[in-house]
């Protein structure tokens, strides 16, 4: 029997709108009345998922920033970290600006930029103007990323460029010639952490603290950040959507997450859960 179901959110879990189903939502709160935990695991800070903690009751653990963090996100416990040295973050930030990426950071608690016209950035703040106020992301703009980083917890580095195929030259760089690791968490967006840090890494540390079986847990994916946790999980699911080589790694394909994808497998695997 399944005690564990993680879930990647953008392209996943949730749809196009950025937004999470009526169908989704009844499936995972009906895990609930199974003890099965629910967990998200996404490339975002654990701050920028408020609206969708708020609406589904029995989402208390997300796995932040590609794995970097592990915070229950009702009590503000933190499970586990591992960030980013400062001196990591000057390195790539110079790479970054020698290469012309823009580029911004997810702080432990806020999401900060020297860039006031970073487009990801602003996509963020258009956000904030869409959702109440206890549901807004948490962001700052500093005269100087350098100087923040140095008094700072930083999980992740957000890399962004149009060019996919350049993206994943630019991690090459910055595997080579930093301690950390580089990933894409999307087709226009590189992920900077400190080495080791995945999901999949993360899901084993969760596992353990909640002496949870491996082979117990469901995972869902459709990104190549997503792929080691599908691998890793006792039954990986992909997304009809995803990446042929994320569908490569894992056991089963799900529908397309505008779809209804992770809740029809919900479904299946533990009977009227998404009745």
């Amino acid at each position: 029997m399944y005690r564990m179901v993680v879930t990647d959110l953008d392209g996943t879990l949730l749809n196009s709108q950025k937004q999470v189903s009526d169908a989704n939502t009844k499936a995972i709160q009906k895990l609930k009345d199974q003890n099965v935990t629910f967990v998200m695991a996404t490339g975002r800070s654990d701050v920028m998922t408020r609206a969708y903690t708020k609406q589904l009751k029995n989402a208390n653990i997300v796995i932040g920033c590609d794995g970097a963090v592990i915070r229950n996100i009702r009590t503000g416990e933190i499970l586990y970290e591992n960030h980013i040295s400062s001196e990591t973050c000057h390195k790539t930030f110079k790479i970054c600006q020698k290469y012309g990426l823009q580029y911004y950071v997810f702080a432990k608690d806020e999401l900060v930029s020297d860039d006031p016209e970073n487009e990801r950035f602003l996509i963020h703040q258009k956000f904030n103007q869409t959702v109440n106020e206890d549901e807004q992301i948490p962001m700052q703009i500093v005269s100087d990323l350098d100087e923040y980083v140095d008094d700072h917890i930083v999980y992740k580095i957000v890399v962004s460029h149009d060019n996919t195929q350049y993206l994943d030259e630019v991690a090459e760089v910055v595997k080579k010639e930093t301690d950390a690791d580089a990933i894409r968490s999307g087709k226009r967006v590189l992920a900077v952490k400190a080495r080791g840090v995945s999901k999949a890494e993360a899901v084993k540390k969760l596992a353990q603290a909640l002496d949870i079986s491996i082979k117990d847990i469901v995972a869902f994916g459709d990104e190549v950040n997503d792929m080691e946790m599908l691998k890793l999980a006792g039954l990986g699911i992909a997304m009809e959507n995803a990446d042929d080589v994320v569908k490569e790694a894992a056991d089963m394909i799900a529908g397309n997450n505008d779809q209804d994808g992770v809740g029809k497998e919900l479904e299946k695997i533990f009977g009227n859960a998404g009745k």
